[in-house]
């Protein structure tokens, strides 16, 4: 059992918005504790990588509350968010398009993405939040095809691979989770950490 325990949220609360900006301040503070106030330091990391997927995030949040998806710790610090949407298009080429969910801006707390362990770091926010979107969208595909994709950055295709997501084909650096595969995930999941 870990001892990392997350609350799954399905909408961006004024409380979800006001620690994505806690967020903001935090990657300031970060910068300038262990990055030389240079953002370029920490370009090509996870940390850089938390850098740009936040303000997406808050951007998209604000925008479209209820596509944001997050998990919190049990005093409601948000620990990893992520846009979802709902779509018809083409999953691998030449094929038919397909409904599926796309997983957009996935990002842990920039506590999460730093190469040392601070106190306030809580490792697998990021895989328990996939498992939680996992969960909602295959109790309601009444009407999905319980296919998720992802765009992923090179860096995070292992993390998707060990979570079931297979590399499109097609070069596109789309990450392609069958609902079967899906499914197999978060049975291994429940298992192993819940």
């Amino acid at each position: 059992m870990p001892k990392n325990r997350f609350e799954y949220i399905n909408y961006a609360t004024d409380t979800v918005i006001s620690n994505l900006f806690d967020w903001r301040q935090k990657i300031e503070n970060y910068l300038i504790e262990f990055y030389n106030t240079d953002i370029s330091n920490a370009l090509g990391s996870k940390f850089g990588d938390c850098i740009s997927k936040s303000s997406e995030l808050l951007e998209y949040a604000l925008e479209q509350p209820t596509m944001f998806r997050g998990v919190t710790t049990n005093d409601n610090i948000l620990q990893a968010g992520a846009i979802i949407d709902y779509r018809v298009g083409e999953i691998y080429l030449y094929e038919e398009p397909q409904q599926h969910i796309l997983i957009d801006i996935l990002c842990s707390a920039p506590w999460n993405c730093l190469p040392e362990p601070l106190e306030e770091t809580k490792k697998g926010a990021a895989p328990w939040l996939i498992a939680d979107i996992i969960e909602e969208m295959i109790s309601r595909s009444s009407n999905i095809s319980g296919i998720f994709k992802v765009a992923a950055i090179p860096r995070a295709m292992t993390a998707y691979k060990n979570m079931g997501f297979e590399e499109n084909p097609d070069g596109s650096r789309e990450m392609i989770l069958t609902e079967k595969r899906a499914l197999q995930f978060l049975e291994e999941y429940k298992i192993r950490w819940r």
